[in-house]
């Protein structure tokens, strides 16, 4: 049964905008309390970064462009970069190789104090497995592929142990890794179907048809939730996010209207904030309590 409405009862922590065309991208979490995102420019084919304390919503930096030092031009063309894990107060950034998707090199990034720590072009992250990254060097033998495997130190860079070719040690390894969303405590939305689970059940409660278009997350007595419907004959599309608490609708805003395709994965849970995009463009940061 649906408790009576009340909205908006959160409280908005922070937002920020990502500028005029952009796309915001990524977005990580440091273990020093800081939220590091890239941010892409389609038609300028450019990919930059910025930095927010996500208690104050201070911007540390912004519009960072992860320079290769060794020639002086950006990385990756300035559009082939991404984030790849985060490890203390550092995030590790990388580009493709060329022609392909496959990562390549590490950039280990304080982007508080604007300083590459150290950077190797030689290896490609794989697993971050408690205080050491395994990562590996590509190599050919007889024309095939092959990986060679080693560890090092996240805050140096410096190698710690090479383990060979890939065996059931370094499977057993990865496997043992914890997945980025559990390391870096975020919970990511459940895309809602007709299958009955925890959060079809829920948006049940609230009163949410289950042949709308959902995404979910049910964390404690919240209920949050993106429902995405086509707002014409034309097959445009709104995307509006819900939060409940206790069945009791708390706060609703507007992601996108009029689009051609909904956005998914827009929103997410790290510690006790909900983090939503807008437009695409804005970050918004709400507390849940």
């Amino acid at each position: 049964m649906r408790g009576h409405s009340s909205t908006n009862e959160l409280c908005i922590r922070w937002r920020y905008n990502a500028g005029d065309s952009a796309i915001i991208w990524q977005l990580m979490f440091t273990d020093s309390g800081n939220l590091v995102g890239q941010k892409r420019f389609v038609l300028s084919r450019r990919a930059l970064f910025f930095s927010i304390d996500k208690i104050t919503g201070k911007v540390d930096r912004d519009d960072y462009l992860l320079m290769d030092h060794t020639h002086q031009v950006p990385a990756g063309e300035g559009w082939f970069v991404g984030l790849e894990t985060t490890h203390s107060n550092l995030v590790y950034c990388y580009t493709h190789q060329l022609e392909s998707p496959e990562h390549k090199g590490i950039w280990a990034v304080d982007f508080k104090s604007d300083k590459v720590v150290w950077s190797r072009s030689d290896i490609i992250f794989s697993d971050n497995i408690n205080n050491e990254f395994l990562v590996y060097r590509l190599s050919a033998f007889g024309g095939f592929p092959e990986r060679h495997y080693l560890l090092i130190d996240p805050l140096t860079g410096e190698d710690i142990r090479h383990l060979g070719l890939e065996s059931p040690t370094i499977h057993a390894m990865r496997q043992k890794a914890e997945s980025e969303e559990k390391r870096q405590k975020v919970i990511l939305p459940v895309f809602v179907s007709e299958v009955i689970n925890e959060q079809g059940e829920a948006l049940q409660r609230a009163g949410i048809d289950r042949h709308i278009h959902s995404e979910c997350i049910v964390q404690g007595h919240f209920t949050i939730a993106v429902l995405h419907e086509q707002a014409d004959c034309k097959g445009s599309w709104h995307s509006h996010l819900k939060v409940w608490r206790s069945d009791i609708l708390i706060y609703t805003t507007c992601l996108e209207e009029g689009v051609e395709k909904p956005s998914l994965n827009n929103f997410l849970i790290q510690s006790e904030n909900l983090y939503y995009l807008k437009n695409k463009q804005e970050l918004v940061c709400v507390t849940l309590t």
